[in-house]
Parts: structure tokens; C-alpha cells; sequence
């Protein structure tokens, strides 16, 4: 019997291809239902009422029956029931909705009236064809559309090639006014950042710069100075460009001073070439020389017997042994700076203080994990000269407890008559007594004053201890920074100011929140002012109130100090060039104002955390406001 028959019921073997179409459903019944479903379509889109509208594709299908069943093939063909009607009523259901929404007669022709911006011009306008003419919504010349022409959603039209063209080039210019803004922002928040203002640069400072873009080529240039040549250093230090190429070209035989503030991309053989190429070397600093290891300092101990100077940041893989044989070598430092290493420890410290402890002019230890002996900060006093020590920097130590105001009245008491700069940045167990019974007392010639985080530093203990500081130091303080001494208020600051105001140059105030606006209104304000006149009155009239109530003899000055009505006289601060009241909530616009007023001379002022502080503040042109929040949107 042959296969396939009808009357056997017995199939053969089929093909992996007509395998696959029977299990997926796709046999002749499903191809004929599919072509049923798209002659409505067909019949629709032939009406007269849709003349322009274009004519549906109908796309041949081959109808090939690979090796199909006959069973399955007529089983499929009289599957044609309700579902099928259902399918192709609703195909044309859509299909006759789509065209009455074209035409603007159907439930969703709404959208044409008011309340909407579509209408049937409109898409009249859009659905015209390649070819076709019309009219330039811009110049209203007509021209021939093209698959290149532009419609414009605003004015519900095509441009002709012009038009596109001039409007192409107005979206180019806005464009590049907008990098160019965004540019220029950029370039003026870079400057905020360096404390500089965007200006014109010197030519000396187009130079340097086209210098440092080429500065591998230096050479060619010849001497061009050792001020010139440390400038240059400044800004490939700055730009992160200093490596170790770079770094060999500011080496010469007669140098004698070489200061290389990023040393993070030398390496140790460029370290090297320091003491090979200048073995006249006096003074030498090198910042952030992680590379800087115990053979480096070997080598310069040996082939720089000139050197007087050493300032190093970071030097984190010298060993302590190694300091100490640095330290016994040939070399007599007078002026010595370390910062940022565990590994100088307490007997580095011991073998500093026995070798060139009697030399020494200078003395910077900061954030030396290392000492951890107060004991050993003890022999400071013992080592050094009387009245030697000019620069003295003992800053953020391992342990507040380690630095106390024991040790530096005693340190003062012998080095304070020379003294010039005093750094105790970060030494929180200070307080009053270390400036009452130590700086006012044995420092006449101190110019520069760094305590940040003195949190334990009182208003009257400060005020107190300046009060007196004149009878010492009567030339005035130069440099003063004070930030986060949370303790201090008004009556410290006008204590200050009425001994250091007409030498101040640089001045740090920030995040002393307890200054009052009142406070900066008067010392900015003339004496003779009405307002402050009568006020001057009302507060003596207070305290004389007090002294009467009082039983005689028994007045206490400082609870006679504490009114509610405080007077200040004005301040002169003639030489201040820069200022920072970050943090100080009650500086405003009128405080700015007041300040570009009397400060004549100042250049850079921070504001950083003071929202009231905005760009309506009147101040006058050269004065440079940093931290405003108006000036970073």
C-alpha cells in the first residue's frame, strides 16, 4: 500500500523542515487564513475616499507544501471557524478607525478642534510627498520637496534649501556659544581654585607657559634665569607634568637651591642624577617623593657635602635606621622639614637633636607617626641654642597629649626671642596658658602665627594674653591663621586687631562661628557715626550702672565686660591682602560691602559655607570673592 493513503492511517517519515512547520502551526490552512485576513485591507484601501492615501504592499508568499500529510493537510483546511471571522472583523475594524482618525470624522477627531495644536493642514502639510511643491514657511518662496527638506515643527512647515541652511548655521553658532560658555565657566572656576582672576597674562607668563608645553626642548633656550626656572617648576608640579625627564632639566652644575614640589612620577635613578649634576646643592625640597628610598639618601650624604637645607614630604621608605645614619654622617643641617612618614621615629628624632641640634635654624615635624614619646619631644628645649631657632613647626602629632603647654613655654622660653614663624597647627592639648605664659611673654619678634584646631583656646584667655603681647612684641603680627578655634568670639578677634591691625597681611578666621555681624559693622564703621556714638554712650552708661551697684572694692573687670551691649572701636587694616571668613554665618552682602570698602589693599577674600554671601554684594573691581555659591551656578 502506498504511504500517505488515506486509508491506512500509517504516515511516513517526514523532513527535519516539515517537521518543524507542522509543530510551529505553519501548514496551508494557517497560509490561506493569513491571505483571507488581508483582502479587507485591500478592499478598504481602494475606496474612492482615500485616493492619496498609499496603497498596501502585498508581499508573495511561496505557497510550496514540502512533503506535508494529506490528513493534516485537509484536517487544516476545514479549520476555518468563528475565530477566524473574529480575526479579520477586527483587522478591519482598525483598519477603517486609522483612516476616519486621518480624516478628522472619527470619535478621536477632537484633537483638530480647540484645546489642540493638531489639525488637518497640518498634516496635510507633513504628509506631503517627495517631489511635490510647496511653499517655504520662512521666505515663502516655493520650492520642491525632497527627501533633504526640513519641516519645522513651530511653524507647521517644509524650508526650502536655503532656509535649511541658514537655520543649520544659527544651531552651529548657538551651539558653539554654549561650549564656549561652558568653556569660559570652567576656565573661571580653574582660576578661583589658584586664587587668581581671569586676565589678560603678562607676556613673561605666555612664555613660561608655551615653555612648560615644550618643555623637553628647553635646552635650547639656554639660561634663562633660576626665578624663571622654579616658576616653571611651580606649574609642571601644578599640572602633574613633573616626571623623571622633566625633572632633569632643572639640573646645572652651580645650582645651588632646587625645590621640586611633586616628585610622585620621579623615580629613584632621577633622584639621583640631583646629587650627580649638582653637587653645589645647599638647599633642597622635595615634595610627595614616595620613590625617595634609603639609597637616595645614602648617595646625597655622600656627594652633597654642601648641604645645609632639607625639606621632604612623603619620604615613607626611609627607614629609621637610615635616618639616623643620615643624620651621623658628614652633613651639619641648620634648617631641617619632615612630613607625612611613620618611619621617622624617636630615635631619629634623638640622632637629629645630637648631631645638629645646636645648628639648627630652622625645625618642621608634621604628622610623624613615629614619635609617639612625649618624652622625647621633652629634649627638644635641651638640644637646641638659646635665641637660634627662627621657623619652629610642631604640627599634628600621633597623640594630642604629646605636645602640651609645658613643653612649649619651655621651648619658648629658650628659642622665643629669635623666633619669627610659629606652626602648632593640630596640637588640641593646648590652651590659654600656651599663649598667655609662652608667645606673649618670650616672643618679640614673632611675625607669624598658625594654630589651627586650638578648640580649647578661650575668648578671654586669648584677649588676655594680646592684650599684654604689646608691652613684648610692639611691631605686630604679619601672618595669622586661626582656623577652627571654635573658642574665640568678638572680644578675641578685636584683641587681635587692635594689636596686629596695621600689620596684618593674611588673615584666617575660618569656621569661627561665633563672630557676630554687630562685630564686623563696628570695626568697619567710623567712630564718629551717630549710631555707633549713641552706642558708645549707652554701654558706658550700662557699666557705670554696674560699678554703682556693686559694693566698693569688689568689681570684677570681666563681669563688667559681659553686657549684652558690646562697643568696638574702628580698625585700620591697611596692609590686609587676604582674608577668609569661611564658615562665619554672619558675614553677608552688607559685611562684604563694608569690607571692600576699608580694606583698601585686599585682594582674595573666602567665603565659602556663607549662603548669604551673593553676587548682589557691591565690591569694588580687583577684589577676588571665592566661595560664593551664586558664582558655581
Amino acid at each position: 500500500m502506498a504511504r500517505g493513503s488515506k486509508t491506512s492511517g500509517v504516515r511516513g517519515p517526514n523532513s527535519a523542515l516539515t517537521e518543524f512547520l507542522r509543530v510551529e502551526g505553519i501548514t496551508d490552512g494557517f497560509r490561506n487564513r493569513r491571505n483571507r485576513q488581508s483582502e479587507p485591507a485591500e478592499s478598504v484601501s481602494a475606496s474612492p475616499d482615500v485616493e492619496d492615501e498609499p496603497q498596501p504592499v502585498t508581499v508573495n508568499r511561496r505557497r510550496g507544501r514540502g512533503r506535508l500529510s494529506r490528513a493534516v493537510e485537509e484536517e487544516e483546511e476545514e479549520d476555518v471557524d468563528e475565530d477566524d471571522e473574529i480575526v479579520v472583523m477586527r483587522s478591519a475594524a482598525r483598519t477603517k478607525r486609522r483612516l476616519a482618525r486621518r480624516n478628522g470624522d472619527g470619535p478621536d477627531s477632537d484633537y483638530s478642534s480647540e484645546g489642540s495644536n493638531f489639525s488637518e493642514d497640518d498634516n496635510e502639510s507633513k504628509n506631503k510627498k517627495f517631489g511635490e511643491k510647496d511653499e517655504c514657511v520662512d521666505c515663502e518662496n516655493t520650492f520642491l520637496i525632497s527627501v533633504y527638506s526640513r519641516y519645522d515643527d513651530a511653524r507647521k512647515g517644509y524650508l526650502c534649501e536655503d532656509c535649511h541652511e541658514e537655520l543649520k548655521k544659527r544651531e552651529r553658532n548657538a551651539r558653539k556659544n554654549q561650549l564656549n560658555a561652558r568653556r569660559k565657566r570652567k576656565k573661571m572656576a580653574s582660576a578661583l581654585l589658584d586664587k587668581a582672576e581671569v586676565k589678560v597674562p603678562s607676556l613673561q607668563d605666555v612664555c613660561i607657559k608655551k615653555i612648560t608645553q615644550n618643555i623637553d626642548d628647553v635646552d635650547v633656550l639656554g639660561d634663562i634665569g633660576q626665578a624663571n626656572m622654579n616658576k616653571i617648576s611651580r606649574i609642571l608640579s601644578r599640572n602633574r607634568s613633573m616626571n623623571s625627564t622633566t625633572a632633569t632639566l632643572f639640573l646645572h652644575p652651580d645650582l645651588k637651591t632646587l625645590e621640586l614640589w611633586d616628585c610622585s612620577n620621579v623615580d629613584s635613578d632621577a633622584l639621583n642624577k640631583i646629587a650627580s649634576f649638582c653637587p653645589q646643592l645647599e638647599s633642597l625640597t622635595l615634595f610627595m617623593c614616595g620613590h625617595l628610598h634609603n639609597d637616595n639618601l645614602k648617595y646625597y650624604n655622600a656627594k652633597l657635602p654642601h648641604l645645609k637645607s632639607l625639606s621632604l614630604n612623603g619620604p615613607f621608605l626611609i627607614s629609621d635606621i637610615m635616618w639616623q645614619e643620615f643624620f651621623e654622617g658628614d652633613i651639619r643641617l641648620s634648617q631641617f622639614e619632615v612630613r607625612n612618614t611613620h618611619r621617622f621615629g624617636n630615635d631619629s628624632l634623638i640622632s637629629l637633636l645630637e648631631t645638629t641640634g645646636s645648628n639648627l635654624t630652622s625645625l618642621k615635624l608634621s604628622r610623624l607617626d613615629g614619635l609617639n614619646s612625649a618624652a622625647i619631644y621633652e629634649l627638644i628645649p635641651h638640644y637646641i641654642q638659646p635665641n637660634m631657632l627662627k621657623h619652629l613647626e610642631i604640627s599634628y602629632p600621633t597623640d594630642e597629649d604629646l605636645i602640651t603647654d609645658e613643653l612649649m613655654i619651655n621651648i619658648l622660653s629658650i628659642s622665643g626671642e629669635s623666633l619669627t614663624h610659629l606652626n602648632v597647627d593640630g596640637c588640641t592639648s593646648l590652651t590659654d596658658r600656651f599663649l598667655e605664659e609662652g608667645v606673649s611673654k618670650f616672643c618679640p619678634a614673632l611675625t607669624s602665627l598658625s594654630m589651627k584646631l586650638l578648640d580649647q583656646v578661650t575668648d578671654a584667655g586669648f584677649s588676655r594674653a594680646f592684650d599684654g603681647y604689646s608691652f613684648v612684641n610692639s611691631g605686630g603680627l604679619i601672618d595669622v591663621n586661626l582656623t577652627k578655634c571654635t573658642g574665640l568670639e568678638d572680644g578675641a578677634i578685636y584683641s587681635l586687631f587692635r594689636h596686629s591691625g596695621p600689620t596684618l597681611v593674611e588673615l584666617n578666621l575660618n569656621s569661627i562661628y561665633k563672630l557676630t555681624k554687630d562685630f564686623f559693622i563696628q570695626i568697619f564703621t567710623d567712630d564718629l557715626n551717630p549710631k555707633k556714638k549713641a552706642l558708645k554712650e549707652a554701654v558706658e552708661a550700662a557699666k557705670e550702672t554696674e560699678r554703682e551697684a556693686e559694693p566698693s572694692g569688689t568689681e570684677d573687670e570681666d563681669e563688667i565686660q559681659e553686657s549684652p551691649q558690646k562697643y568696638f572701636s574702628e580698625i585700620k587694616l591697611p596692609l590686609l591682602t587676604t582674608l577668609d571668613v569661611g564658615f562665619v554665618r554672619a558675614v553677608d552682602n552688607e559685611v562684604l560691602n563694608l569690607v571692600s570698602e576699608k580694606c583698601t589693599k585686599l585682594k582674595i577674600l573666602e567665603v565659602h559655607g556663607n549662603n548669604r554671601c551673593t553676587s548682589r554684594a557691591t565690591v569694588r573691581e580687583g577684589l577676588l570673592i571665592i566661595g560664593r555659591q551664586s558664582d558655581c551656578m
